[in-house]
């Protein structure tokens, strides 16, 4: 299980589609606490039960995804609960934005995502909607696991 200690790791899989450099530019948050896959020495295309038990071996890791169907499988959900793993799921209406939108969007909900992410316990898992709503905390939908209300 990961530590529930320190800093939060945000890390982006193989669909991120150039958003990791865009928010290191924009420095979102620290380089350190944002990083992709490959960084961790896991390769694209790994199977999702073995990415989540690898992502589980690190401190406080949120898993920011477009696999919307992450957590379908029982073999999935059961290495994502043993990893502790967060997750935000981006599902298959993000996939369809244009580059540029899917940028712009994420870029407005970043902010969001992360006061999310601190203010949830380690193992829960988010829906993000591809909309941007009246407010920005609007935009998750708590799948499983534990949250503090944020403000």
């Amino acid at each position: 299980m990961a530590d529930t200690q320190g800093r939060l790791t945000f890390v982006l899989d193989e669909n991120s589609g150039g958003l990791l450099h865009l928010l290191r530019q924009a420095r979102a948050v620290a380089h350190e606490d944002l990083i992709d896959l490959r960084e961790l020495g896991i390769p694209a295309g790994t199977l999702d039960p073995d990415l989540l038990v690898k992502l589980g071996r690190h401190a406080r890791p949120v898993l920011v995804t477009r696999d919307g169907s992450m957590l379908e499988p029982v073999i999935q959900r059961g290495a994502w609960r043993d990893g502790g793993v967060m997750l935000f799921l981006m599902g298959k209406a993000w996939g369809k934005l244009p580059l540029a939108e899917l940028t712009r969007r994420a870029m407005f909900l970043w902010p969001s995502l992360v006061a999310q992410a601190e203010a949830s316990a380690a193992g829960a898992a988010w829906r993000v909607s591809p909309t941007i709503p009246a407010t920005s905390g609007n935009a998750f939908r708590l799948v499983t696991g534990q949250h503090a209300a944020i403000s």
